[in-house]
């Protein structure tokens, strides 16, 4: 099974809790291009549009070698203990007569080592040694984002997206977000007139954030326990 680590919803989610943080109490985050959706009913509100995305640079690419000795009951994984590397949710495992795709969805008493694990599906498995190596791809990302501030006061609001997002504090709230994902920079706004359902023309100001995402993409990996290492003649095997 190929995972990805940091999806698009979680760049929305870093960047509109980010937002909520620095606008006045009231003020509605939402993200655009939805369906079926009115505009909010707050008079000063924003929307967040994506634009595009660009590679940083080549690919980084890493391996995780993890095998533990552990059993399954319905859904819990009991790890007795730990041969090599350590236990993390997402890790899709391997093993005989083990369910395809089975893999950690939540940490019960393990913190990475033995321990109990929630996983899925349910199944039951006695114990055994059990294989979770995986080949990680990092692909430094760049993702442009239009903000679009509505309202009486879009202006003002507009000043401080732009002001705290080139800040230390916009850095670190994208630090506590717990996403690999910081702010590179952003345009200065720019009011664009925004023309509403009645024809009525509403003040807007635009802002085009830039951040930087590390996304990484997981795929299974097999690795040898044990590797034999021989002589063989090769005059006569390839006489």
């Amino acid at each position: 099974m190929i995972t990805l680590s940091i999806t698009e919803a979680n760049v929305f989610k870093a960047l509109g809790d980010f937002l909520t943080s620095v606008l006045p109490v009231g003020v509605t985050v939402v993200r655009g291009q939805q369906n079926r959706v009115p505009e909010p009913a707050s008079v000063d509100h924003v929307v967040m549009w994506p634009l595009n995305k660009s590679r940083l640079s080549q690919n980084v690419d890493d391996y995780s070698d993890i095998a533990f000795i552990g059993s399954i009951s319905g859904t819990t994984l009991s790890v007795s203990s730990v041969l090599q590397g350590t236990i993390a949710v997402g890790l899709y495992l391997s093993a005989l007569n083990i369910v395809q795709d089975t893999h950690i969805t939540a940490p019960l008493t393990g913190t990475g080592g033995a321990g109990d694990y929630t996983v899925s599906p349910t199944q039951n498995l006695p114990s055994r040694t059990i294989q979770a190596g995986s080949k990680d791809h990092l692909q430094a990302t760049q993702i442009t984002i239009q903000v679009d501030v509505h309202g009486p006061n879009a202006s003002d609001n507009a000043q401080r997206i732009s002001t705290l997002l080139r800040d230390e504090y916009g850095t670190e709230s994208f630090i506590n977000s717990g996403f690999n994902i910081a702010p590179l920079y952003s345009n200065d706004p720019r009011q664009i007139p925004f023309t509403n359902g009645e024809q009525q023309i509403e003040a807007k100001w635009s802002v085009e954030v830039v951040l930087q995402a590390n996304p990484v993409v997981s795929v299974p990996q097999q690795f040898a326990d044990v590797v034999e290492v021989a002589l063989i003649s090769a005059d006569r095997t390839y006489s």
